[in-house]
């Protein structure tokens, strides 16, 4: 279970709201699964309105962060501007390809622009993919 304070939610889906029709992404900081902190990443994916990928140099100034914060990298999240909070098949592979299998995955759709929907997600190395439960608080 991750638990999310309602500020960090609202921040993640705000930026997924401000660079629609385009993807955003972005770290969640956080210690024990709870969420202390969102930073926005650039995407400088050429395809940015169905892929993404994250700023290199951003994530690595971000890591820092969360060391001198005694914290981790609690989630990866991004936006699914047209299809379902569910990890695509890019997602997956792109989570094993570069090895980043301890964060979550969160992952806000907008399907419904009015109404987004926020779901998360382990993957492993097999690609198996299992929803964590997102508990507000």
């Amino acid at each position: 279970m991750l638990t999310i304070p309602k500020m960090l939610i609202a921040e993640m889906i705000t930026h997924a709201l401000e660079k629609d029709p385009e993807e955003c992404c972005g770290l969640v900081l956080g210690k024990d699964g709870r969420g202390t902190v969102t930073r926005r990443v650039s995407n400088s994916h050429e395809n940015k309105v169905s892929r993404y990928t994250m700023e290199p140099l951003e994530v690595m100034k971000v890591e820092r962060e969360a060391d001198g914060r005694g914290e981790g990298l609690l989630a990866i999240y991004h936006s699914h501007t047209y299809t379902q909070a569910y990890p695509s098949e890019t997602d997956i592979r792109s989570a094993i390809e570069t090895g980043w299998l301890d964060p979550n995955y969160i992952l806000v759709s907008l399907v419904e622009k009015t109404r987004p929907v926020m779901r998360a997600y382990r993957i492993d190395e097999n690609g198996s993919v299992r929803e964590v439960f997102i508990k507000p608080a």
